[in-house]
């Protein structure tokens, strides 16, 4: 069953724009950027295999009950409820209740979107953004994130900060990227305050100021982004910007680590190998090693191989 409205697109709205960011720097410490999912395939080509929304939504509700939301959501939408337009925006996107179909996603966004419906507006920008279901119209997506971000909606400003980071639709501009994700950030976006406290540890946009970066980094930890965990476990462990304090490192680690975040599983095992905030305990540290590699992390299976042949 779709989930009406707010919740479901904020699943959805940072699809695609992947900013390259570089995480705090320190010596012998992990970092990862946020993965994002890749576009569509082109016209005609295979049917997409079903999203694991979807196969979420199915094994749990039954073909049949989503099908009958799916109707639902197609009356109400047919009636001009903007909502209803966006929930059948979803259904398309991710294949609950009908089959797969992008193009026809971006349709019903646009519906929701002329109507006022904030999260369409961002999802139908990131379609233009990305190039699918629509044509790649870089200026029009940014067009949609400003309209989103001046109506005082957190993703779509979050969105245009990303596309004056990254150029999109606009010449790079880290000046307002900083100040589009500081107007996200202290609207609660996680992401946003995320991206400000990059800024401020890499000095894009802003002066370098590594104490604000941690107080960013935290408010973005807190706001569920497990990546600053991961940062701010950094933070602690090399003491910049904050007091050097291990075991709040350590804890960083493990929270980031819990939610299946790589670079924290190999910053919890590099503690655990060289005894930073916890007693040294390779048995551990190889788990841990072994977890990140199993995420992907490739130099966490160089860990592990150094480790396995360490006596």
């Amino acid at each position: 069953m779709l989930r009406s409205g707010i919740e479901e697109g904020r699943r959805s709205w940072v699809i695609g724009l992947g900013l390259a960011i570089t995480l705090l720097g320190t010596s012998g410490v992990a970092h990862e950027e946020h993965e994002h999912a890749k576009g569509a395939p082109a016209k005609g080509a295979p049917a997409k295999a079903p999203t694991k929304e979807a196969e979420k939504q199915e094994a749990f509700f039954g073909h049949e009950e989503l099908v009958r939301q799916f109707k639902l959501h197609e009356t109400g939408c047919k009636k001009g409820d903007p909502m209803e337009c966006f929930n059948l925006g979803l259904a398309y996107a991710q294949g609950v209740g009908v089959g797969k179909d992008d193009a026809r996603a971006a349709t019903f966004y646009k519906k929701a979107c002329d109507k006022g419906h904030l999260d369409a507006c961002n999802n139908l920008g990131i379609a233009y953004a990305e190039g699918v279901g629509v044509k790649k119209e870089p200026k029009q997506a940014l067009t949609l994130f400003e309209k989103s971000c001046k109506a005082e909606d957190a993703k779509g400003c979050f969105n245009v900060g990303l596309a004056y980071a990254s150029g999109l639709g606009v010449e790079k501009d880290p000046v307002r990227a900083v100040t589009s994700f500081e107007k996200a950030c202290d609207k609660g976006h996680a992401d946003g305050c995320f991206s400000l406290g990059i800024a401020y540890a890499n000095g894009s946009g802003v002066n370098k100021d590594p104490a604000r970066a941690a107080t960013h980094l935290s408010r973005s930890c807190d706001a569920g982004n497990m990546t600053a965990c991961n940062s701010l476990g950094v933070s602690y462990m090399a003491g910049n910007g904050v007091s050097r304090d291990m075991k709040r490192a350590v804890t960083l680690f493990e929270k980031a680590c819990d939610a299946q975040i790589p670079g924290g599983c190999l910053n919890l095992g590099i503690a655990y190998r060289n005894g930073n905030g916890v007693a040294k305990n390779p048995e551990r540290a190889r788990e841990f090693f072994q977890k990140a590699c199993g995420l992907g992390l490739s130099p966490a299976c160089q860990a592990l191989g150094t480790s396995s042949k360490a006596p």
